[in-house]
């Protein structure tokens, strides 16, 4: 019996106990797949392409740590790497390279995109200069936000390092994750103006934060506690509405996609940060309760140690993953971070 044959056995097991035990693993499917290539569970099955890659002129562009993928309206992707010869690339979902541009953001984290009266953004995060950037979409700066000294809540700039933004798309107003700092999330306006700061107990690296509209009557933030392997969602003025755990998985940003959430985990089955990253891509239902496990296996009740932890299918069957993102096709692209300079993957869904 293979390796890959084992853990799929294990991963059928722990699914059933678990499935049988609410909450963890009680919305996955229960089946297991038997080829082993395929990842996933139920309607979130996916194979990854061979020789994937980002190309531009018959070679391929360079990347150092890629960090998190934006859509434009158009129907290109965007993805931010730390390589300084191109912060941004815009690519076609064959891998083909639109364009290149973005220099000067050694630190690049996190990536958002808006629409304002039809006219696209977009926003970066960068954790070495910490800072916060609106650029238009040829790459000028419309805004730079720094340390949020007025908010009363830092003493000095070295506090502040943010990882993410969200934008509400009704009025413009904006939320920044400071997951690399003080762990607070500031609030502004569309012009930039603070409008307050929330931290709750609990936040430990909020390393992400999503505009969730999935019920537009109720719009929310979803804001990932990565340290703590916690998602909480807050009203838009900040308040604690609840949260859900998820232990043993370290996950970065909220991806909403239609009625469901995706995660990518950058490390799984342990408490503490350890360097022998264990990712997987984890996928929620509109409760916010797990539905598929792309690469990952669920905790199994009553266990102790790693097996009462969410974690990664063995081998490895992504790298240290950051971000996720998904095209009109439904197909599945995965950045990863401090990954040797690794193009994404891209993985097509299995019928």
């Amino acid at each position: 019996m293979t390796h890959d044959s084992i853990s799929r056995r294990r991963f059928l097991s722990s699914t059933l106990t678990a499935a049988a035990a609410a909450p963890f693993g009680a919305g996955i499917a229960l089946a297991a797949d038997a080829d082993p290539t395929v990842l996933g569970q139920g309607k979130f099955r996916y194979r990854r392409v061979p020789d994937f890659s980002l190309r531009k002129n018959g070679g391929e562009v360079k990347v150092k740590d890629c960090h998190e993928f934006a859509r434009t309206r158009s129907g290109s992707m965007i993805l931010c790497t730390t390589h300084t010869d191109n912060n941004l690339i815009e690519f076609s979902p064959d891998g083909k390279v639109v364009r290149t541009f973005g220099t000067t953001y050694p630190g690049i984290h996190g990536l958002n995109i808006s629409d304002e009266n039809g006219e696209e953004f977009l926003w970066i995060t960068d954790t070495e200069r910490r800072i916060v950037v609106k650029l238009d979409m040829k790459g000028k700066e419309v805004m730079t936000i720094g340390w949020p000294k007025d908010s009363g809540k830092y003493e000095k700039e070295q506090q502040f390092c943010p990882t993410e933004t969200a934008v509400n798309p009704a009025n413009g107003d904006f939320y920044v994750a400071d997951g690399y700092g003080s762990n607070w999330l500031t609030h502004y306006d569309a012009k930039g103006v603070l409008k307050g700061a929330y931290r709750h107990e609990g936040f430990n690296c909020i390393h992400g934060v999503a505009y969730d509209n999935r019920n537009p009557a109720d719009p929310r933030l979803l804001v990932t506690s990565r340290a703590a392997n916690k998602l909480f969602t807050l009203s838009l003025d900040g308040k604690n509405l609840g949260h859900v755990d998820f232990p043993g998985a370290w996950i970065c940003r909220p991806v909403v996609h239609g009625e469901n959430l995706f995660f990518a985990v950058i490390n799984s089955g342990r408490l503490s940060w350890g360097s022998d990253f264990r990712g997987f891509v984890m996928v929620l239902d509109k409760d916010n309760k797990p539905v598929s496990l792309i690469g990952g296996t669920p905790p199994t009740a009553g266990a102790e140690g790693e097996s009462a932890l969410y974690r990664n299918l063995e081998p490895k069957p992504f790298l240290n993953c950051h971000d996720v993102h998904l095209d009109p096709e439904g197909n599945l692209y995965v950045a990863h971070w401090n990954s040797k300079q690794t193009h994404p993957y891209k993985l097509v869904p299995v019928a």
